[in-house]
């Protein structure tokens, strides 16, 4: 009867640390940085600003909004959107979405209503090279 006992026993701390490992690659596994998310709105757009930022400041101007999110300046107007002085025409009709990436890159998406975001052409990594001429 006491073998009986001791294999309980056994079975049970052997369950323990079965469950005991579980919980700790569980909670182990899930350690990431949060994300942060801010909705603004200026005139009839909403202006979200998400991602792994570490300093976001905002201020209104006349006609729209400046805000500063780790050191690059993105100025929102009424018809028209500014990333570090690289300026894109808006519609009336689209919200725009600032990522801001875990290695600090800002990324920009318009997104018209109804629609889901798409890429901001007008700011190209490589803005200001030469192009090729057509042959």
């Amino acid at each position: 009867m006491s073998w009986l006992i001791r294999i309980l026993v056994a079975l049970g701390l052997v369950l323990a640390l079965v469950i005991v490992i579980v919980l700790v690659i569980g909670n182990i596994g899930t350690r990431e940085e949060p994300t942060q998310a801010i909705s603004m709105t200026v005139g009839n757009r909403t202006v979200t600003v998400a991602g792994h930022y570490k300093d976001m400041t905002q201020e209104s101007v006349a006609n729209g909004m400046k805000v500063i999110v780790d050191g690059h300046e993105v100025l929102i107007t009424t018809d028209q959107l500014s990333v570090d002085d690289k300026t894109e025409m808006l519609e009336p009709d689209e919200d725009v979405t600032v990522y801001v990436a875990k290695d600090g890159n800002v990324q920009v998406k318009v997104v018209p209503d109804g629609q889901s975001a798409t890429e901001i052409q007008a700011f190209p990594e490589n803005e200001g090279a030469p192009e090729e001429a057509p042959n």
